[in-house]
């Protein structure tokens, strides 16, 4: 992991610049095929919910929307494809609270190569659940780390360097005094394959990809983040529940653009995000299936939570041992 620092203003700020663009007519905007970057393989968490989202923007913007995924180097191969495209309207991509809060820090030189992204819409939020491999001990969180402490061998899963689940785990580590090795992956969908086959034994992610392991019983869930209990795992401990004051609640994903896309152009697309995601018919439709909740906030809503959540970050990955490796 480089350990380059760059200028705080850089790593606060960048990302978050609102470039001072004239306002330019674009009232034939769409006029082309829209495209959408995934910066993961498909069938994770991301993959999945802008996939469901692109369906409904076809039908409010009246255009084709296609969902390109452009995995690889923590996000950065299809992240930086997005910074360094022609900002027409044309292309957009899909951003997690990984690559916009932790990462910054965690890696700076690979953030580097996609701050310039401008943020459009923060499209949903999901709940998630940490999860274990069925070879492990019957019981919860507490369980597993009893079992877990002082044994060797163990590995956790995650989608890639500075991802929320290394975030947690090394924080964790650090707080029970575990031994358990960080094994990234190309995305949470992987680990995830990998977890149900029992070739690691801890990971998390989103209801969308964990629920149903759980009710095939192909991996165990151990709590839920957060500070309280969750309908879909009634019988499951939340973090706070269990003694952990763990400062992150859940996944989140959003929309970013080049950072020299007009004004008006993405204006008009958060607002088209919004409708999708607010509307009643597509959420009960497309979201409550897979568990996601939909926000759809405006550009300057969408900066300032990326904003407090970097701030957070920071703390976090200091406190788990991340900064400076």
């Amino acid at each position: 992991m480089t350990t380059t620092r760059m200028p705080r203003r850089l790593l606060l700020g960048a990302a978050l610049a609102l470039p001072a663009l004239p306002v330019r007519a674009q009232s034939d905007w769409p006029r082309r095929l829209i495209r959408i970057i995934v910066a993961q393989p498909p069938g994770g968490n991301l993959d999945i919910l802008v996939r469901a989202v692109a369906e409904g923007l076809r039908q409010e913007l009246g255009t084709s929307v296609v969902v390109e995924n452009r995995a690889g180097g923590n996000g950065v191969i299809g992240l930086e494809a997005c910074a360094t495209a022609t900002p027409d309207g044309t292309t957009f991509c899909a951003v997690n609270i990984e690559n916009m809060a932790s990462v910054p820090h965690v890696e700076p030189e690979l953030f580097a190569r996609y701050a310039s992204l401008r943020p459009v819409s923060q499209m949903a939020s999901a709940r998630s659940a940490i999860v274990s491999s069925l070879d492990t001990p019957e019981g919860d969180l507490r369980t597993f780390v009893a079992w877990a402490r002082g044994r060797s061998g163990l590995n956790y899963g995650s989608s890639g360097s500075g991802s929320a689940q290394q975030l947690l785990f090394e924080w964790m580590k650090a707080r029970d005094g575990l031994q358990i090795e960080h094994i990234p992956f190309r995305g949470i969908g992987d680990a995830f394959r990998e977890l149900v086959g029992g070739r690691i034994q801890l990971s998390y992610g989103a209801l969308a990809l964990a629920l149903p392991q759980i009710r095939e019983r192909r991996i165990r869930p151990l709590a839920v983040l957060g500070s309280q209990r969750i309908p879909e795992l009634p019988d499951t401990p939340s973090l706070g529940e269990l003694g952990y004051d763990y400062p992150y609640a859940g996944p989140w994903w959003g929309l970013c653009a080049p950072g020299a896309t007009p004004d008006a152009i993405v204006a008009r697309m958060s607002q088209a995000v919004r409708n999708v995601v607010t509307n009643p018919d597509f959420a009960a439709r497309m979201l409550t299936p897979s568990h996601f909740d939909g926000i759809g906030s405006t550009p300057e809503e969408f900066a300032a939570v990326i904003t407090r959540e970097r701030a957070a970050s920071l703390e976090l990955v200091r406190l788990a041992g991340l900064v400076g490796r």
